[in-house]
């Protein structure tokens, strides 16, 4: 956080000595916090909390006397982020804060201009816009303190606008002028702000983007009184000048008539005084010489009077001349008037288009968020729809039981993709909804075909040709989806609801392939847990002694390196099934003190058939467990009698580890987390694993040994020979070396999936602790009740190194 420096001494020389004191001391370490979060070198938007706090203080000491002790503190020099900043939290202050905010402003004038020439002369980004800034906030001070009227919000009534404006044409036309300027000192920073924005490729909502997006608020706030009250002042300067100009010709025209007028009915009158004298001459010849003097002067008077009417007329067209000068004038204002109208009109047009660009972009850019999800999506789903056809896919087994739950979840995900795409044909600037569901509902689809074609392996011929068609059927369905999803024209035709009726014949087919017998009589899930766990320990101790008769038949058989590998095999194996059998040992004791804890009044069988879930994955996990231990014994038979392949009893150790997981899991689900039996069998399952690498270690250990003994001769080979093999073993290490890199990219990214989907949907062992069960009781079952087979995803042998660890017991989701 920004520290600020040069604390004002009134401040600091302050003490609590009565309650004003104290009140005005927390006021000013209020101000200070608030500032120092508001203002720093972060850079991220101001937040509006602090900035509401610093204007609240304004109006509390009615000025922004504090804000400025503090703000002079501030290391602006020193970062352009922190100018920033200030620049924005002055600009709000200005606007929102008390009416004397502005004049104390005034006193900061020359602060505010030093940082913005400061900056102007660096070439640094958020320099450059403190700089346009700095000349914003200059321009917004002179322009209020010039006209008062006008507050810093500037949010007036058109009477006080047309009271300010006043009635001269050139106050009008000033006042005009300085708001165009001021308005283009904010439309500069808007643009500074959109250029840089570009030039970065930055996003709205990432920090540095919202930083320097947040102060074009009070930019546009600004700007829609302005544009406002520009226009009525446009208006009122050509309606006001138009008519003065007209007013003023007319009133020194009909001031000359008037003159001209006057002079006219004076001519008239004294021609007929003459008239009337020469009457009066003609008839009195005694008074001749005193009317021919009269005479004389009536005529040099009527000559005067002609000259005054001349002169007027010489106005006249003069005046007439003045009024066409004016009309002239009149009309090249106008049409300047014209132009700057329709250059306004013109930058409002490459707003609207701007806006307009903005808008068909973000469309664009959701959709092509909506196509790249479709894309992932529709490569997942061919992925899940060629394990149908995939030779290596008939290893993988599935139950019923989780199907029915991967279909039902994948039904509730279609309901999403409905609203998602239904939301985003109703507003396409947003695709986040769809997105989202086609996302989740892409993988579960997918989840739910790779399951049922697992399921199928273990069903009967009808069913699972049925549960294979279903599967197609939704793999197309849900392709044809994507597919239109990614198709600008074709979004507006695509029905999610189509994916429905495949997914319930799925999910209809597994309720039929569920088993029936724990469904009939639940009342025996009881005896059936106990019989399991007792299946289960008694297949361990009979592996424990087939292992030691093996161990004891090796000896006899076998000396030297075998021997040796022999032994230390079988003594590993021993080791995993002693531990095996102590950790199902530990699960028994665990079970019990839950049934007792958690069955109340009630009696041990009903506990069991209330929560016939758990039982049937406790009976499951036994199951697999008996058939672990069962399958480990016959591989480590065959290695001993040099009939089978090590990698089998890799494989066998990865697949009773995992088998113990799943007992594990299922006997913790309801446990209480601080039992002592809990404790104990955590601690075994950290064995078993511990046990389980031994074995996979002692494997791979004997395994070298033994090839070690078998030499290569290539005594007999001549050069070219050699050489062809060396090259064509080079191409294959060569080849394997890329296969292993794609396959274990392809494993990290199948569990890194999988791993997110259990995140996202809760792992099927939170969900149901016996989702992994064994293959359906059928009527056509291959192995006996301890030796079927637990659902396991398939493992290529060059995948089975120190890297892989346990493998799960369930079917790993793709």
């Amino acid at each position: 956080m920004n520290s600020i420096k040069n604390v004002p001494a009134r401040v600091l020389s302050r003490r609590p000595g009565h309650s004003l004191e104290a009140e005005r001391e927390q006021f000013d370490k209020t101000q200070a916090i608030s500032i120092s979060k508001a203002i720093n070198t972060q850079e991220a938007p101001v937040k509006e909390k602090h900035a509401r706090r610093i204007i609240l203080g304004t109006h509390h000491e009615k000025g922004a006397f504090t804000f400025w002790s503090y703000a002079i503190g501030l290391p602006l020099p020193s970062s352009s982020i922190l100018s920033w900043k200030f620049c924005h939290v002055l600009h709000k202050v200005l606007r929102d804060g008390h009416p004397n905010v502005l004049h104390d402003c005034q006193r900061y004038r020359s602060n505010i201009r030093e940082i913005g020439e400061l900056w102007g002369h660096l070439h640094d980004r958020y320099g450059q816009l403190v700089n346009v800034y700095t000349k914003l906030l200059l321009t917004k001070i002179s322009f209020h303190l010039k006209h008062p009227q006008f507050p810093a919000g500037l949010e007036v009534t058109d009477e006080v606008l047309e009271k300010a404006a006043g009635t001269d044409i050139n106050d009008i036309f000033q006042l005009t002028v300085e708001m165009f300027d001021y308005m283009d000192c904010e439309l500069k920073l808007s643009e500074s702000v959109f250029r840089q924005l570009n030039t970065a490729i930055a996003v709205s909502q990432m920090s540095s983007g919202q930083c320097r997006l947040a102060p074009l608020i009070q930019v546009i706030q600004d700007c829609s009184h302005l544009y406002h009250y520009t226009v009525k002042l446009m208006f009122r300067l050509h309606s006001c000048e138009s008519h003065q100009v007209k007013r003023e010709s007319e009133m020194k025209l009909e001031e000359q008539s008037d003159q001209l007028e006057k002079l006219r009915r004076e001519l008239e009158a004294k021609s007929g005084e003459l008239v009337r004298v020469q009457q009066d001459l003609s008839r009195t010849e005694q008074s001749g010489s005193e009317l021919s003097s009269r005479l004389d002067m009536l005529s040099a008077e009527k000559e005067a009077l002609s000259s005054a009417v001349r002169q007027q007329e010489a106005d006249l067209q003069a005046a007439q001349s003045l009024v066409q000068e004016k009309e002239a004038a009149l009309s090249q204002e106008q049409q300047r008037h014209s132009q700057e109208r329709a250059e306004l009109q013109g930058r409002l047009a490459d707003k609207e288009s701007r806006e307009q660009g903005l808008q068909q972009r973000l469309l664009d850019e959701q959709f092509e968020v909506l196509r790249r999800s479709a894309a992932e999506a529709e490569r997942i789903l061919q992925d899940a729809v060629g394990k149908l056809d995939d030779p290596l896919h008939l290893r993988c087994t599935s139950s019923p039981d989780y199907l029915v739950s991967r279909a039902q979840v994948a039904l509730d995900a279609v309901s999403a993709l409905e609203t998602g795409h239904a939301q985003y044909l109703t507003s396409r600037s947003d695709a986040s909804a769809l997105v989202a569901a086609l996302t989740q509902f892409s993988h579960l689809a997918a989840d739910t075909i790779i399951n049922g074609s697992a399921t199928s392996h273990l069903a009967p011929t009808d069913p699972a040709d049925r549960l294979i068609d279903a599967c197609r059927d939704c793999g197309a369905r849900a392709l044809e989806l994507v597919g239109q999803l990614q198709d600008p024209q074709a979004v507006q035709q695509a029905q999610p609801d189509r994916v429905r009726s495949p997914l319930q014949a799925i999910l209809q087919l597994g309720q039929e392939l569920k088993p029936k017998s724990l469904d009939v009589r639940q009342e025996e899930l009881g005896a059936l847990v106990d019989k399991e766990m007792a299946a289960t320990s008694s297949a361990i101790e009979e592996a424990v002694r087939r292992i030691e008769d093996m161990m004891n038949q090796a000896r006899h058989a076998s000396s030297g390196v075998k021997l040796e590998v022999n032994e230390r095999i079988l003594k590993s194996c021993t080791d995993l099934m002693k531990a095996i059998r102590l950790l199902v040992t530990t699960s028994t004791s665990l079970q019990k003190e839950i049934v007792e804890s958690g069955r109340g009044a009630a009696t041990q069988q009903e506990f069991y058939a209330k929560n016939s879930r758990w039982t049937e994955g406790l009976i499951s996990a036994s199951k697999a467990v008996g058939w672990g231990a069962t399958q480990l014994v016959e591989s480590a038979d065959k290695v001993v009698l040099h009939t089978g392949k090590y990698e089998e009893l890799i494989v066998c150790s990865h697949e009773i580890a995992a088998s113990t997981a799943q007992l594990v899991a299922a006997s913790k689900v309801k446990a209480n987390k601080d039992s002592r039996h809990l404790s104990r069998l955590q601690e075994c399952s950290r064995t078993v694993n511990v046990m389980a690498a031994n074995v996979v270690a002692s494997t791979k250990l004997g395994q070298e040994q033994i090839e070690e003994r078998d030499t290569m001769d290539f005594s007999g080979m001549s050069l070219i020979k050699l050489k062809k093999q060396e090259m064509e073993t080079q191409v294959r290490v060569l080849e394997l070396e890329k296969t292993l890199e794609a396959e274990r990219v392809r494993l990290g990214e199948l569990r890194k999936q999988h791993y997110a989907l259990a995140v996202g949907v809760g792992t099927p062992a939170e969900e149901e602790p016996g989702l992994p069960s064994a293959a359906p009781h059928s009527g056509t079952s291959r192995k006996p009740p301890l030796a079927q087979k637990p659902s396991v995803a398939p493992r290529q042998d060059h995948q089975l190194d120190k890297k892989d660890g346990v493998c799960p017991a369930q079917l790993m989701n793709s």
